[in-house]
């Protein structure tokens, strides 16, 4: 049985970006599936967030710079504001995981904002990266245009910051444990090995 793990993120989170990263590698190495869930840091009808510092929780230089290198990771910070709304990102996402195609919608969607610096709440940069994946653009850009997922996005919020008590992101939750912020790799594996003996007990 493959070790399952849930993770909250938004597209405009640099810290769910990166934690990717250690989520890849252990999904990787040990099987593990990833259950992607969405989550809005600013929802409408909520005040757009105007300067990327602000948005920031500490300043990139101290923070997420040293921990993209760390990780080997390719980021750059958005230079210009404001910060784009995610919902049509989101769903999209959702249009992507009917087809099986999620995972690499996710990674895809996370490079075009933080490596390529695209404005990823235009509908013609996401109908790019969904021809990317082989799906089919016209039906995309239809589906974005029609708002068809805006229910079902709605639905994953209100189980987000409802159901899960989701209040900041990246939060990854492994079994009954939920973990706010950045994880590493050792953390992860940590978590999976307790999880898993925690399920041969019951046996």
């Amino acid at each position: 049985m493959k070790a399952h793990i849930e993770f909250y993120f938004d597209f405009v989170c640099p810290l769910c970006f990166l934690a990717t990263k250690p989520l890849r590698e252990v999904m990787k190495e040990q099987k593990a599936e990833i259950e992607w869930k969405p989550f809005e840091l600013c929802p409408e009808p909520a005040q757009q967030m105007e300067q990327i510092e602000d948005f920031l929780e500490r300043p990139w230089n101290q923070s997420i710079a040293p921990l993209a290198q760390q990780l080997h990771v390719e980021i750059n910070m958005p230079e210009s504001p404001p910060v784009p709304r995610t919902h049509l990102a989101h769903e999209g996402f959702h249009f992507a995981k009917k087809h099986g195609q999620e995972s690499a919608y996710v990674d895809a969607v996370f490079k075009a904002y933080w490596e390529d610096e695209k404005d990823i709440s235009q509908t013609e940069v996401l109908a790019e990266i969904a021809d990317s994946l082989h799906l089919d653009q016209e039906i995309f850009i239809r589906i974005l245009k029609d708002r068809t997922f805006e229910q079902v996005h709605k639905d994953s919020l209100v189980h987000a910051y409802e159901n899960a008590h989701v209040t900041k992101v990246p939060t990854l939750k492994i079994g009954s444990r939920v973990f706010q912020g950045f994880a590493s790799k050792k953390t992860i594996e940590k978590e999976l090995l307790h999880e898993r003996s925690a399920k041969d007990k019951e046996k």
